[in-house]
């Protein structure tokens, strides 16, 4: 009776064990990428691209994420567009796009988001409304694209 019980858990415990790594190996993968645009006042675009992937899936969760930062560095404001996308190694599309966006400062504040999505592409369209002394001095707009090629590279 006692063999019986081992060999019934010894065939448990080595179950538990293929289910475990086959859980790790499908866990999702995270990359991030960062680049930066500047403008001619010396301030400047910082672009951050994070994805997650899981490595049994045609399915991909991206987010292209630009912050807006003074000549110092000091983050203003952002735009952000979250996609989400399915690719097959022949095609690809966007099955959705959100747009999302905020300030740092009080200085600038969000006036209008939206977002779309076309073919492979999502995108988001911010605009930011400048202030001194709690008076409007213009706007600044930012469009952000994403994009997913047939073979699940986000850019």
């Amino acid at each position: 009776m006692k063999t019986k019980k081992k060999i019934v858990l010894i065939f448990f415990a080595s179950l538990l064990l293929i289910f475990q790594s086959t859980i790790v190996m499908a866990a999702p993968i995270t990359n991030t990428e960062s680049t930066k645009e500047y403008l001619s006042d010396g301030s400047y675009f910082e672009t951050i691209i994070e994805s997650d992937s899981n490595l049994r899936s045609t399915i991909k969760n991206a987010s292209k994420t630009t912050i807006y930062r003074n000549a110092n560095g000091e983050a203003l404001w952002y735009a952000k567009v979250t996609a989400n996308f399915y690719y097959d190694g022949t095609t690809s599309s966007c099955t959705s796009a959100s747009a999302s966006s905020g300030s740092y400062v009080s200085t600038w504040k969000i006036l209008s988001q939206s977002s779309s999505r076309t073919g492979n592409v999502g995108s988001a369209t911010v605009t930011a409304g400048a202030y001194m002394g709690g008076l409007y001095v213009g706007s600044m707009s930012k469009t952000v694209l994403i994009s997913c090629d047939k073979n699940g590279n986000v850019s």
